[in-house]
């Protein structure tokens, strides 16, 4: 498409020095997303405090989708009918999955939402496997969701609820995602969906009462939560599922719950328990394994919708 992007298909017919580069490049992407990704959501629960959680989220995506038009116009316009329904599905998910999360950060620290989030993609990974090994990965993660969600733990029951609605939004999204980038340019998709998410919830945020007026410093914060939350990293994501299949994005993306944990100690002074650290830890090592073992010697099969 002349978009510079190496795209997966070009990955299984190249040597193996194109392949290594491709692995690279998604390394150094996922680090650069995981960093951008877990700043703004420490940023966001301060967002949240003030003005909300549908306000926060609706200006999150409504300025990213601003700032990725503003760098390329026509990415705003339609795909053909036949594109449509896969960018449809992604930002319904899109919208699911941030909301949940939204809502979870405000009840447990981001670090453990986020490892608890990260169900999602190990269920993409082990998804109508029958290797042995998988269920080791299952009742790894089992595990550590169960401390995460005891008495001892930081997560109470609603925001352990909507961990998991974010987890389930979360693997539909990237089914969706490696759909929707087979055949369209990244940024274009990018800037649908976000703009689409802002569409979607600009009702509720009327609904809710408009609670933005005389909050300045919410609107800057939320401004940056677009950057660094969405136009950066949801991007750069896109970029990332078509240099290298979805299993080993999965397994590179596995750092993420304990970039948000440090994330949310350094911002908001989060500190976790060694019983929630080590929770957090089995469900990163159980997403990083079923990501690995599921693409060994297969491409990620992507369903239908």
């Amino acid at each position: 498409m002349g978009d510079g992007v190496v795209h997966p298909e070009a990955l299984d017919s190249a040597g193996p020095s194109s392949t290594r580069r491709g692995a690279g490049t998604a390394a150094l992407l996922v680090v650069v997303i995981a960093l951008s990704m877990q700043v703004g959501s420490a940023v966001a629960v301060r967002v949240i405090g003030s003005v909300g959680i549908v306000e926060a989220l609706w200006l999150r995506t409504a300025i990213a989708a601003l700032v990725l038009a503003a760098l390329r116009p026509r990415s705003l316009r339609l795909p053909p009918r036949g594109k449509r329904l896969p960018v449809a599905g992604l930002t319904v998910a899109l919208l699911a999955m941030n909301l949940s999360f939204y809502g979870a950060i405000t009840q447990a620290p981001v670090g453990l939402v986020v490892a608890i989030e990260f169900l999602g993609p190990l269920a993409v990974a082990v998804f109508g496997t029958r290797r042995p090994i998988d269920a080791v990965w299952i009742v790894l993660a089992g595990a550590g969701v169960v401390l995460l969600g005891g008495p001892s733990s930081s997560v109470s029951g609603l925001g352990l609820g909507l961990s998991l609605v974010a987890a389930t939004s979360w693997a539909a999204y990237l089914l969706l995602a490696k759909r929707a980038v087979r055949d369209m340019d990244p940024l274009p998709v990018t800037t649908l969906m976000l703009a689409g998410s802002a569409a979607l919830l600009t009702p509720a945020l009327f609904v809710s009462g408009v609670q933005l007026a005389g909050h300045a410093s919410a609107i800057a914060l939320g401004a940056l939560v677009a950057v660094l939350s969405s136009a950066f990293p949801y991007f750069l994501e896109l970029v990332a599922l078509r240099l290298v299949r979805a299993a080993t994005y999965g397994v590179l993306l596995s750092v993420e719950p304990a970039v948000a944990a440090l994330a949310g100690f350094l911002i908001l002074s989060q500190r976790l328990t060694a019983l929630e650290i080590g929770a957090m830890v089995a469900v990163m090592i159980a997403a990083a394994g079923a990501s690995w073992t599921s693409g060994a010697g297969r491409e990620l099969e992507v369903p239908t919708v």
